[in-house]
């Protein structure tokens, strides 16, 4: 099922193999964060239990024709690592979207925190355009992003999805909105499952909600 997404920007936070941002030093040259915010077709962690994501090669193709992208420490606005086009760089490669922050010489101690190990994350915060879903798996839906639009990248300590209110409504917002099967009336059965794990799915936001407010 493929469909035009909402309008909504979306956080996502990521710790994989060969995706942690480094620090590169070479002699005569800045000081480089060099980082993947995404690795092409490799999927999330579960979003809350809601479903998987996962991104097809060419997502950000068309919105880093001329982008204007921001890097910043632990998505804080008043630290600002980068820019581009100048102090930051973010391209698609074989392997994903690449990120290479020229960092400002205040910087060095959040550089010194990525080089111990601290800081081992990598955040970037999207818009999806076009995404396709597959629920072929009853117990978990996959989101597959086709194009999307880049707004900031960000070295982050922890690496996992947005525990917060904002972050649930969000990815529930997102689960919402994905276009739906028709329903099928010899497939009744089926579809009270589908309707009652729902009701599950709402219930457990509901909860986790009710905690993070407390």
């Amino acid at each position: 099922m493929t469909k035009k997404a909402q309008n909504n920007k979306e956080q996502r936070e990521l710790i994989l193999q060969g995706s942690l941002p480094e620090v590169r030093k070479i002699d005569g040259e800045p000081t480089k964060i060099v980082g993947y915010a995404v690795r092409w077709d490799q999927l999330s962690r579960p979003i809350f239990g809601m479903f998987q994501e996962k991104f097809q090669r060419g997502a950000f193709a068309a919105s880093l024709v001329s982008p204007d992208v921001y890097a910043s420490w632990q998505h804080d606005a008043r630290e600002i690592l980068g820019r581009t086009p100048n102090t930051l760089l973010v391209a698609e490669d074989d392997i994903g979207l690449r990120y290479e922050i020229t960092p400002p010489n205040w910087a060095e101690k959040y550089v010194e925190s990525i080089e111990r190990g601290d800081v081992r994350g990598s955040s970037f915060i999207f818009r999806a355009v076009k995404e396709e879903w597959d629920e072929s798996n009853p117990d978990m839906a996959v989101r597959t992003i086709s194009e999307a639009q880049l707004f900031e990248v960000s070295p982050v300590t922890t690496p996992a999805y947005p525990q917060s209110s904002v972050g649930i409504r969000s990815a529930q917002e997102v689960y919402d909105n994905r276009p739906q099967l028709e329903p099928d009336n010899k497939g009744t059965g089926d579809n009270q499952e589908e309707e009652q794990r729902q009701a599950d799915v709402k219930l457990d936001f509901e909860m986790r909600l009710r905690k993070l407010n407390l």
